[in-house]
């Protein structure tokens, strides 16, 4: 199949593509250690259409593209501009006649070590076979030459031949001989009268062939037996050459001439006497003027000419001449020198000795080349070198010598004066799982405390306590780098566990350790795991908590630290470090009090979530905490003195759970945001939910839907102005510049974005009827520890109505919302209230206590709920919490231009709402998996 060419040139043409990709797309399978981001594409399938009378002239193709990339957003990004760069493409492309590409699928994967996402999207080529031939006829076998109509093979012998009777208009045997016998037998060869005769020739007369004989005028010789010998021509050539040929006179005497006497031309006598007098030729090399051997030559010694005496000298070995200046003045640590080479104009030298080839275990043994201009010295460093080669780990002694000989040799390297030497190492080698701390930019933590994993040379991560028998057992990570979940359940049933020791996986050995177990925080209860957005933390209870670490962090100063967080919505105050200067902490909250120097409050940045906050006191940093939302914070402690302990001091002990803590001595400003990426991709739950469900006509929620999107969430009036509120490093509303918007006063939605990139934003310019967001007193409006947009009997948002027709198109909302008891936004009727309501000709959906728009039973006000309605032409469809409630026809809904607002009056939505999503096709196929989404993100229903 050729369709995989037409893939590649479109492609490989498109520059939307190749901006991100550069020439990284690949058939069936990427090159090895090729760099993200790439692409894959691979043949899944081939659909030919037949004729009746012959072959396929069209193929459908199915092609899989898998879209490569380090980040969630450029997978997306990158699976866009492929589908953008196919989708309905037809054309001929490096001879491939392509009448069509239809785009069928996109789906989501990711792989870690390291993490890696990819879009994955489907489509169908439809190619058409041009110039196809039909095979004729069916090939015979097992029939005979006898066998054929016009051939006649009676009586045929062995060895005979068949020739074409005319007459007969067949083939039949020929003589018994087995054909032409004779040369007068064929029909250009005639002989004469009698035959040929001894001697004759055959000579073509022009038409034929005959016996003839030759005459000597036919070839040139007519006079030859003519002439007498004497009288034969002499060609003028070669008379010439005779008569410079030497009169044989004057060689009369050389036979009567002795040896001695012959003569000898003078050319040879000078060549002769410039001959050297055997008699003096010496045989040995001590024999020459110009050469010195002193004592008796040993093996590897060098002649070194010596300018004093004019001569070259026996001196010192050639091998190893400079073992001293490259073993004791280049060796450091670790790194050995095994081969060194110098040269000036009086002589070179070298030093040889290979180390080992087997790496220790853990190891692999690293060999590198270093080069300086000029001649070696005893106090030469390393530094004084310039690295020039590094050879792959584990590459053998024996492997490098051809290498270290070329620079030797080489143009550039080798010109003298000039020093070459190549090292032995071994370090760790690579670990098989690549953390945070592996990365480059996570690199050199003086302690970390996680509940995954950041180090891949780290194989621990806690130790936890039974609270049934005070058993101990280590807890370790399985192989996708979560701490092991299975371990824990498996050693905490049926009783808690508390968390003895956080191990350090920077690889300094600071463990943070806990002995007393009443003041140890739980990580198991209650037949489950502690989780907060559904990965394990810690949960420690304000009243004793902590851990002391085991060996303080930092020798003089700590500098940057990244926490991973939640602080309980009741808690007022507490504190993260204890340094070794006056007991002193670094404060995260504390309510009540604006004094900052009790606390040694020191930071000079303070970042949350990946935003930076303006703080001065205690009581700006309190404030962006209350309300327990979870969240990443950064700070950049200034300069502090050594860290004692986690999460315990005294009077301000946590309250809340934690899950991650990495300390830095140094500053890590310019790698901020990359850790806060890494950690906030981890950390977070929130999958995007429309990149996987696309398609959407208007999507509306407080956290991100669509990896790509680059929007605000919402436009929050404030009593006084507005502001666009966007989302955080977790994908979820930016509290933190919410409060900062709002401060004490109260916030209310002026507009909700569209998400789905229809830019179908809805909007409320009256601001009595705008929903609440943000209260003045209590901080972000929240439902289950996620903001929410709280409504009432007159809130509403208007949106471009999206039309649906009867037939064809369905309707799918989702919508998670809280009614409290008692409340009543329509009929009047206590106990009663709608999940959400649109315009006078639209869909809606109630609890009981309407018979004029869908009616469901009644569910208990006050509780959190997911709605999915499916419209199908004229019926509709809604489930609860993940399952199908009831089917009802419903057949005048037509458009939906509303949020929140049934119709006026009272029927408005009396509780919170936090995400609606409207298709305009079938979604049922999907129900799942989109409330599977949903419920994941908000923790909705078990």
């Amino acid at each position: 199949m050729n369709a995989g060419i037409a893939a590649y040139v479109i492609l490989a043409q498109n520059t939307d593509v190749t901006d991100i990709v550069g020439v990284n797309i690949f058939p069936e399978v990427a090159e090895q250690e090729t760099a993200t981001p790439f692409i894959v594409y691979q043949l899944l399938s081939v659909a030919p259409e037949d004729t009746h009378d012959g072959p396929s002239t069209l193929d459908e193709v199915r092609f899989e593209f898998l879209c490569y990339a380090d980040s969630y957003a450029l997978a997306a990004d990158l699976g866009s501009k492929v589908r953008g760069a196919l989708d309905r493409v037809s054309g001929t492309y490096n001879g491939v006649n392509v009448e069509s590409i239809q785009f069928n699928d996109v789906d989501i994967d990711t792989i870690d070590a390291p993490r890696r996402f990819a879009q994955v999207l489907t489509f169908t080529f439809r190619i058409k076979r041009d110039n196809v031939e039909i095979a004729q006829g069916t090939p015979v076998t097992g029939a005979k030459l006898g066998d054929l109509y016009d051939v006649d093979t009676t009586g045929v012998t062995d060895g005979q031949v068949i020739a074409y009777d005319a007459a007969a208009q067949e083939w039949q045997p020929a003589d018994d001989a087995g054909g032409v016998t004779q040369l007068g037998q064929l029909t250009d060869v005639q002989f004469g009268q009698g035959g040929p005769e001894s001697g004759d020739l055959l000579k073509y007369d022009g038409s034929e062939w005959t016996n003839d004989s030759l005459t000597k005028s036919e070839i040139g010789l007519g006079n030859v037996d003519n002439t007498s010998d004497a009288s034969k021509p002499v060609s003028t050539a070669t008379q010439t050459e005779l008569n410079a040929k030497a009169n044989s006179a004057d060689f009369s005497n050389v036979d009567n001439t002795s040896d001695a006497d012959k003569p000898l031309s003078t050319a040879t006598q000078t060549a002769l006497n410039a001959k050297a007098d055997t008699s003096a030729v010496p045989t040995d090399l001590n024999d020459l003027s110009d050469v010195s051997i002193v004592g008796t030559p040993v093996g590897n010694q060098a002649l070194i000419y010596n300018t004093t005496a004019g001569a070259f000298k026996s001196q010192v070995s050639y091998t190893n001449r400079f073992e001293d200046e490259v073993e004791d003045g280049l060796q450091i640590a670790t790194i050995f020198a095994e081969r060194g080479y110098s040269v000036k104009a009086e002589g070179d030298g070298t030093f040889i000795d290979p180390s080992s080839d087997t790496p220790a275990s853990g190891k692999v043994i690293q060999r590198k080349i270093y080069h300086k201009t000029g001649f070696i010295s005893d106090s030469d460093v390393i530094g004084d070198y310039t690295l020039i080669h590094t050879f792959a780990d584990d590459t053998a002694y024996a492997d490098t010598v051809a290498v270290f000989d070329a620079f030797e040799d080489g143009a550039t390297y080798g010109v003298p004066p000039f020093t070459l030497f190549q090292t032995w190492e071994q370090v760790t080698a690579a670990p098989s799982f690549t953390g945070l701390l592996n990365e480059t930019y996570g690199s050199g933590a003086e302690a970390a405390y996680s509940t995954r994993r950041l180090n891949g040379n780290v194989t621990e991560c806690m130790v936890i306590r039974r609270a049934s028998d005070s058993t101990t057992t280590t807890i370790g990570f399985d192989t996708e780098g979560n701490i092991d979940e299975a371990a824990i359940t498996t050693f905490c049933t049926g009783t808690s566990c508390t968390v003895s020791e956080w191990k350090d996986q920077s690889g300094n050995g600071n463990d943070a350790t806990q002995a007393t177990a009443a003041n140890q925080p739980t990580i198991y209860t209650g037949g489950q795991l502690v989780k907060e957005g559904g990965r394990l933390s810690l949960d420690f209870d304000g009243t004793n908590d902590g851990f002391a670490i085991q060996t303080a962090v930092g020798t003089s100063a700590v500098k940057y630290a990244f926490v991973t967080h939640l602080v309980d919505s009741t808690d007022t105050k507490w504190s993260l470090f204890t340094d070794d200067v006056n007991s002193a902490v670094v404060p995260i909250a504390q309510s009540g009090s604006t004094s900052g120097a009790a606390f040694s409050f020191s930071i000079t940045n303070f970042f949350k979530d990946g935003i930076s906050l303006s703080v001065s006191n205690r009581d700006d940093v309190y404030n962006a905490y209350k309300g327990g939302v979870n969240a990443l914070t950064t700070l950049d402690l200034g300069t502090i003195g050594e860290i004692q302990a986690l999460f315990n001091r005294t009077a301000f002990l946590m309250k809340g759970k934690g899950q991650e803590v990495i300390i830095y001595t140094s500053d890590k400003s310019t790698d901020r945001t990359s850790i806060e990426e890494n950690i906030g991709d981890y950390f977070t739950q929130n999958t995007p939910l429309l990149d996987t469900y696309s398609g959407a006509a208007a999507a509306y929620s407080l956290r991100l839907l669509d990896s790509t999107y680059t929007g605000a969430a919402v436009e929050v009036y404030n009593g006084s102005s507005y502001a666009d509120i966007g989302f955080n490093v977790f994908g979820e509303l930016d509290t933190v510049a919410l409060a900062d918007h709002c401060g004490s006063s109260d916030g209310f939605v002026s507009k909700w974005y569209d998400q789905s990139g229809n830019t179908n934003t809805a909007a409320q310019t009256t601001t009595s009827n705008m929903p609440k967001i943000y209260d003045g007193t209590n901080g972000v409006i929240l439902e289950n520890g996620k903001p929410a947009v709280e409504g009432d009997s007159n809130d509403s948002l208007t949106f471009t109505s999206i039309t649906f027709s009867d037939l064809c198109f369905v309707n799918v909302s989702t919508i998670s919302y809280n009614a409290p008891v008692g409340d009543a936004p329509y009929g009047g009727a206590s106990g009663n209230f709608g999940a959400y309501g649109l315009n006078s000709t639209s869909l809606r959906w109630r609890f009981s206590g309407s018979t004029t728009d869908f009616t469901i039973p009644v569910q208990t006000n006050g509780t959190q709920y997911l709605a999915f309605a499916n419209r199908l032409s004229n019926s509709l469809q809604v489930s609860f919490q993940g399952n199908v409630l009831a089917t009802k026809t419903n057949g005048a809904s037509t458009a939906i231009s509303l949020l929140l607002d049934g119709n006026g009056g009272g029927l408005g939505l009396l509780g919170t709402a936090q995400e609606f999503i409207f298709y305009n096709s079938d979604q049922s196929s999907n129900r799942t998996g989109i409330e599977t989404n949903v419920n994941t993100f908000y923790n909705i229903y078990s």
